[in-house]
């Protein structure tokens, strides 16, 4: 009889609560209990069966493989954009990076950016969001994670402005922060010019900070013809190709690394201005945007080897990266 007595009050509660949208202390209230004792017979309910919670996503919606990838690659994490026909996926990648640097903002923290179309795609989306109108964050330092890069004159404006210290400043702009610079070219000439630029005050300064942020957001290339280090003309072809023969497979912060997302030894890094991948690994949240199935494994190899613990990718190089 007891059982009984207890299956009713289960059964009164659960159809209080999921039918009727009772909250717990309107139940409480009404039958005379505590509201800690709702919360455990709705526990209760749960682990007994009463009650079975299923969701019905969306069509397109890719919780389920967000999880496998969060799991899998041990990510905070997996953001997955899917579009229809005729939707522009740049756009989409673009409002999720944006999204999440929103969503992470906080007083007195740092933003570390890289450059490209992608971030400046996010920058562009960021400028548009209306929730900049209720932002409101005290002393955000928005900061380089790499030194500059000077494109040809030959390239087109837009491209010119994706690899420009532009980004930096406009989005200390948009969110009302503080933007910092790294004066320095992105490649010298030797590895004696490279360490009497990073022992400049105004340099080490800006190295420091970037070593110190909380947020890093970062695209991700890949390391054949149409790589950002080829069509910035950052560096000389063969040298480029001797990377490629080295087994280099991924980009970041123009480190090239190979498919275990291990950094590929050349002396390309002794002459590269950008954080180090030992100190890019110590910041807590590192956010790599990237799509499209040509990227697909120079994400893996960036995932493999723990660069980044946040992805915002598309449904495609998703499903791959699952199965692989």
């Amino acid at each position: 009889m007891g059982k009984l007595r207890e299956e009713r009050f289960i059964i009164k509660v659960v159809e209080m609560h999921y039918k009727q949208g009772m909250s717990q202390l309107e139940i409480g209230k009404k039958l005379n209990v505590s509201r800690t004792t709702i919360s455990r017979t709705l526990a209760q309910a749960r682990k007994e069966g009463y009650v079975q919670i299923k969701i019905n996503y969306p069509d397109g919606a890719m919780t389920s493989t967000e999880t496998i990838l969060e799991e899998k690659f041990h990510l905070k994490e997996a953001v997955i954009a899917c579009v229809k026909d005729g939707e522009d996926l740049s756009e989409e990648i673009a409002f999720y990076a944006s999204d999440y640097i929103l969503r992470t903002l906080k007083n007195h923290m740092t933003l570390a950016l890289t450059r490209g179309v992608t971030l400046q795609k996010t920058v562009e989306c960021l400028a548009k969001d209306v929730r900049l109108r209720f932002l409101k964050v005290d002393d955000v330092k928005v900061v380089p994670l790499m030194a500059t890069t000077n494109i040809p004159l030959t390239a087109e404006k837009s491209y010119r402005l994706a690899y420009s210290n532009y980004l930096i400043d406009e989005v200390a702009k948009i969110i009302n922060g503080n933007g910092y610079q790294l004066l320095a070219p992105q490649y010298v000439t030797s590895s004696e010019i490279k360490e009497h630029f990073l022992n400049e005050a105004s340099v080490k300064e800006v190295m420091d900070l970037a070593r110190a942020a909380d947020v890093a957001v970062m695209g991700i290339g890949t390391v054949d013809q149409n790589s950002a280090i080829i069509n910035a003309k950052l560096i000389p072809v063969e040298e480029f190709e001797r990377m490629q023969e080295k087994g280099g497979t991924g980009e970041i912060l123009s480190h090239v690394v190979n498919k275990d997302g291990e950094l590929i030894e050349d002396d390309f890094e002794g002459r590269l201005i950008s954080l180090s991948l030992e100190d890019l690994k110590k910041i807590p949240i590192r956010v790599g945007v990237a799509y499209g199935m040509e990227k697909k494994d120079a994400i893996l190899s960036v995932l493999k080897g723990q660069l980044i613990n946040v992805l915002i990718t598309d449904d495609n190089v998703a499903e791959y990266l699952a199965k692989v």
